[in-house]
């Protein structure tokens, strides 16, 4: 009996012990548009929602929190966001700033010793539990950053996986159709992680997907739904058409209906993770964070010009709605943020003891989340600097700085200058009539950039060469291998030469790109 007593004390107490600290959740969706979601991140722009997907999860999420109109992804492409949330400060600053980012990896650099979301929570009086289930941020094993709980598959820093489309990323196994994009593997395991701790320890998870990535995939039942619903007032293609009404003999494409079922599938996620979170009346005492690690894919993207891989504000502008205990309930915040902001931010919501070092370049959210548009966020430097110094496309750097965003070609050395507080569609450029604001951003992003010791074009370009040079004499010496190994079997020859000439061509066509794109002047 007193055992018994004994048990049950110490549960309780551990479940007090609990409250003190937050859960948290973060979950972060690849590639989802601003305007993507069922719910409008500008109440007063109803193109800045679909008229076609539906994410009732969210909009249950919006209505018991807050959403930013103005929240910007690291980078319009996904590995230096990915990155660069996890420690708080911006691809530039870490020296990784586009996908597949040459001079990164010709230095050879690695992040480990950086501070990650998961050390500063594991550093909490709360003795929180880390995790992280997904996309990771490629090349970096989660477990190597402070993350107690992965899914990562033997070790391999990408889980097995790369956009969510095989069992096996070695031998090209593709998931189970009941499992596109492993969306219905992450409901498990969020749902799972969180049934097991959530009231007995503070927890932090990360849950990050792979869709709505390419290659788009879906549930069978969810593309249907969406085959039967009317068209919405952006929705051009023939795959809205309900069923009865397809032209007989027309083959319909199903892109976009995937496209609409993988948004839906993924809030279903959202949705499970807040279900089980209220069974174990944890909700109340829960974070939870949405949003998408760069600007959407589809045309038109909302209301916003540009998309993914574009610095412009379709590239960058991204859904973020937070609710839990202290954030403000049904209210929309105007006030620009960043995604290098959360560190900050879940290093105060876990009351961390660790010291966050000076470099960071972002600011707790917590004042905002408050206040609202009346709150403020203390940062080190001076709006938000884009560093994209590509060799595949339009290498820009771009500054937010109050109402303004200037844009500058790092070749050419043309400016565009935007008031994105009204003209969030980027549709005037107004250099010519603020010349003294240009000037001012300018000055501002030069600094910046100096500070950081921010990559070099020039040097991105001669990376990019120089890896296709290493990528031509190893194909070489491998086709020198398999002729070895072929000892005169001219059918092994033969398909050893064939793959060789496949590769130079390829090698060929890749260095022609790079040098059409050192001469483009437009973006």
């Amino acid at each position: 009996m007193r055992l018994i007593f004994a048990l049950l004390t110490m549960g309780i107490a551990a479940a007090g012990y609990a409250e003190q600290y937050p859960n948290i959740v973060l979950f972060y969706v690849d590639d989802l548009g601003w305007a993507d979601t069922s719910v409008r991140m500008m109440d007063t722009d109803s193109d800045s929602a679909s008229d076609f997907h539906q994410t009732p999860h969210l909009e249950k999420l919006a209505n018991r929190g807050m959403k930013f109109s103005c929240a910007y992804a690291p980078a319009p492409t996904c590995t230096p966001s990915r990155k660069s949330i996890q420690f708080g400060k911006t691809p530039g600053r870490l020296k990784y700033t586009f996908v597949h980012d040459v001079l990164a990896l010709e230095r050879n650099l690695k992040w480990q010793d950086e501070i990650s979301l998961a050390d500063v929570v594991k550093s909490s009086d709360g003795e929180y539990i880390t995790a992280h289930f997904g996309k990771g941020m490629s090349g970096e094993q989660m477990k190597t950053i402070g993350y107690d709980i992965t899914d990562e598959i033997d070790g391999n820093a990408d889980n097995g996986n790369f956009h969510g489309e095989f069992v096996s990323l070695a031998n090209r196994i593709p998931l189970p159709p009941e499992d596109p994009k492993r969306m219905a593997t992450l409901q498990r395991s969020t749902v799972d992680f969180v049934s097991k701790y959530a009231g007995v320890q503070p927890f932090f998870m990360m849950v990050s997907h792979y869709a709505v990535h390419v290659p788009h995939a879906a549930r069978d039942d969810l593309i249907e739904k969406y085959r039967k619903l009317p068209r919405g007032k952006h929705c051009k293609d023939d795959d809205y058409l309900p069923v009865n009404e397809i032209p007989k003999g027309k083959k319909i494409s199903s892109w976009r209906l995937q496209y609409a079922a993988m948004v839906e599938q993924v809030d279903e996620g959202l949705g499970a993770i807040v279900e089980v979170l209220q069974q174990r009346k944890q909700l109340d005492n829960t974070i939870i964070i949405f949003t998408s690690d760069n600007g959407g894919g589809l045309t038109p993207n909302g209301p916003l010009r540009g998309g993914k891989a574009t610095l412009y504000e379709g590239g960058l502008r991204v859904p973020f709605v937070v609710a839990g205990p202290g954030v403000q309930s049904g209210v929309q915040c105007d006030l620009p943020i960043a995604q290098w902001d959360l560190l900050p931010t879940i290093h105060e919501l876990s009351k961390s003891q660790t010291e966050l070092p000076s470099s960071l370049d972002g600011g707790s959210l917590t004042n905002l989340f408050e206040n609202g548009d009346v709150g403020s966020v203390s940062r080190s430097g001076e709006g938000f600097v884009f560093h994209y110094p590509c060799y595949f496309a339009a290498p820009l750097t771009v500054i937010r700085l109050g109402d303004y965003k200037l844009m500058e070609h790092l070749r050419t050395g043309e400016q565009k200058l935007f008031d994105v507080s009204v003209d969030y569609g980027e549709s005037k450029n107004i250099i010519d009539e603020r010349p003294i604001v240009a000037l001012q951003l300018k000055a501002a992003m030069s600094s910046y950039l100096e500070a950081i010791d921010a990559e070099n074009l020039d040097e991105v370009y001669q990376a990019r060469f120089s890896e296709l040079d290493r990528f031509e004499v190893n194909a070489r010496k491998v086709h020198q291998q398999r002729i070895e190994r072929a000892k005169g079997d001219q059918k092994l020859i033969n398909q050893a030469d064939q793959k060789l000439e496949l590769d130079l061509a390829r090698f060929k066509q890749n260095r022609a790109e790079c040098l059409t794109k050192m001469q483009e002047t437009e973006f």
